[in-house]
């Protein structure tokens, strides 16, 4: 009887809960596989994808959130559309390819520059450690190390967690679990400071950008308009 009345008061409690709507940045050098993590995320299966050319923007609900994930392109000259839009997100999702040892010093290197961004310092993030299908893969404590994740946080004052996955099929469902488990904490982590951040959002977004972010060009551009429920 204590555990029914106990789960029935945490139902009762989640509908009482506020719908939050959060803007996520997916970002990570070029074939870190950020469209299949989003694809993961919506439960779609993997397959192959040609590289983000722009800005993908996908709508989905996670438990009282209407999350938008805006994926933008990880190639050398589409890096200049992330500093125009960090300013839209409550909290950036970092894909790194773990089995990619010749890029991870790159990788390590984007991460520190947009962390020390004024528009990012602060805001919670996510590293996804993917590809850990791969023999080669980095271990999370390695990848910690070789990024310089408990430097570079402590710098930026941001909250962060680390979560390794895999896109591939044989292992979708550990895969699916643990980009999720890394989705909801993302979430979770923006609730803590949740009104701060979207004071932020609107200041943020309010700002012109420079004349060198106007010049970034925006082809490509595509979206999902249709929101899907991953509760």
């Amino acid at each position: 009887m204590f555990n029914l009345m106990s789960n029935c008061c945490s139902w009762i409690s989640k509908l009482q809960e506020p719908v939050r709507q959060v803007t996520l940045l997916v970002v990570g050098l070029d074939n870190a596989g950020k469209t299949s993590t989003v694809n993961g995320i919506l439960k779609e299966p993997p397959g192959d994808n040609a590289p983000t050319v722009g800005m993908v923007r996908t709508a989905l609900k996670v438990d009282q959130f209407e999350v938008l994930l805006v994926e933008l392109g990880g190639g050398v000259q589409a890096r200049g559309l992330w500093k125009q839009h960090c300013g839209e997100a409550h909290g950036i999702v970092f894909v790194v390819d773990s089995s990619d040892t010749q890029r991870i010093k790159e990788a390590r290197d984007l991460l520190t520059d947009m962390l020390r961004h004024p528009k990012v310092s602060r805001k919670p993030l996510l590293v996804l450690a993917n590809k850990q299908d791969k023999a080669s893969a980095l271990l999370e404590s390695e990848l910690i190390e070789v990024l310089s994740l408990e430097r570079l946080v402590n710098e930026s004052r941001t909250l962060c967690h680390i979560e390794p996955c895999s896109a591939i099929a044989d292992v979708w469902r550990w895969s699916d679990r643990n980009r999720l488990k890394g989705l909801r904490w993302l979430l979770r982590a923006v609730t803590l400071d949740y009104s701060e951040l979207c004071v932020r959002v609107t200041r943020d977004t309010a700002q012109p950008v420079g004349w060198e972010e106007k010049a970034c060009s925006r082809k490509g551009q595509r979206g999902r308009s249709k929101p899907k429920d991953d509760g």
